[in-house]
Formats: C-alpha cells, sequence, structure tokens
C-alpha cells in the first residue's frame, strides 16, 4: 500500500512540475534618433516576451530643433506605464513624465525585431525626438552551468526513492532468510 501511495505520489509531482523559466535579453542594434542622438543597452523580458523585467537604455545626448537634450539612462522597469509585448512594444516614463522612451516593435520575436518609427524619446528641456532606425536583437547567452528543470528534480528523488526502497526489501529478504 505504501509503495502504492509513494508511486501515485511520484506521477503527480511530475505531473504538476513547470519547466524551467528563463528569461530573455535585447540588445539595441544601430538605433538612432533625430538630431543625430543614439539609443543603446538592453532590456530584459520574460521567457514568453510578454511583460518586460529589466531595462537599461542610455539616450546620448544631442540636439534637434530648439531642443537640447541630455544623457539619459532609462533604468526602472518598473516605470514602465504602458507595455504590449510582444505586438507592439513598452513605454518607460520618469516622475512627472520629464524623460519618456517608447519603442515599438511589429512583433517582437525571439530572433528580434525592426524599431518602428512610432518610437521616440521625450525629455522635458528638450522636448520630442524620433527613432529613425534601429532593431533589437537577442542577446547571445553565455555558457553558464545547467540548472535542472523541476521534473528533473522529481525523476531523480522518485530513483533515489525506488534504489532506497529495492535495497531496503532485499536488506528484509537476506534478514528473513538468515533467521
Amino acid at each position: 500500500m505504501k509503495r502504492l501511495a509513494a508511486i501515485s505520489a511520484a506521477i503527480v509531482a511530475l505531473a504538476v512540475a513547470a519547466p524551467a523559466w528563463a528569461a530573455k535579453t535585447f540588445v539595441l542594434d544601430n538605433v538612432t534618433l533625430q538630431g543625430g542622438g543614439t539609443l543603446t543597452g538592453t532590456f530584459t523580458t520574460d521567457d514568453a516576451l510578454s511583460s518586460l523585467i529589466g531595462i537599461n537604455i542610455t539616450a546620448s545626448a544631442g540636439s534637434y530643433g530648439p531642443g537640447v537634450f541630455s544623457v539619459f539612462n532609462y533604468n526602472n522597469a518598473a516605470l514602465a506605464d504602458w507595455v504590449s509585448l510582444p505586438t507592439q512594444g513598452f513605454r518607460i516614463q520618469t516622475a512627472g513624465a520629464a524623460q519618456q522612451l517608447r519603442l515599438d516593435f511589429n512583433p517582437l520575436t525571439l530572433t528580434g525585431a525592426n524599431i518602428l518609427n512610432t518610437s521616440s524619446e521625450y525629455q522635458r528641456l528638450g522636448g520630442p525626438r524620433a527613432v529613425l532606425t534601429g532593431r533589437v536583437m537577442l542577446q547571445e547567452s553565455s555558457p553558464i552551468s545547467a540548472v535542472p528543470e523541476p521534473a528533473t528534480w522529481a525523476m531523480m528523488i522518485i530513483g533515489f526513492g525506488a534504489v532506497g526502497s529495492m535495497v531496503r526489501t532485499t536488506r528484509r529478504r537476506n534478514a528473513f532468510s538468515v533467521a
């Protein structure tokens, strides 16, 4: 009876075990702004490319029309007030809307995406400046040690349990045959 309960518990553990989650980091590539400015850096999404997890994008200094733009780093994903990934894009806006960055894609995929010309950066002292060209590409993963998925852990634990059960049963049989 105990063995049946252990096997049932193992089956339930395997059924419930979820696959490992991996974030996806995208790198901005040749992103230019009106007035000669650039955007450089990265942003990170969840595995499904549906939510923004992290951002570290720097807008360079420059001038466009009467506006003068200073270097600004967008590095707080919690300031995202509009996220429509992977189909459209996202917007980061600082307190009081002093700085704002909007990146639009159509759509974002694992191979990357072109940044659409509806994308822009806004600084209170400089005004708006459009993104002229650029794309985002999935950042190459650096080699890291593998982390087993929950299902792998469950199978390993079940295997140790099965081996332990067999050893215990063998010891009992040997003990009875000796006596």
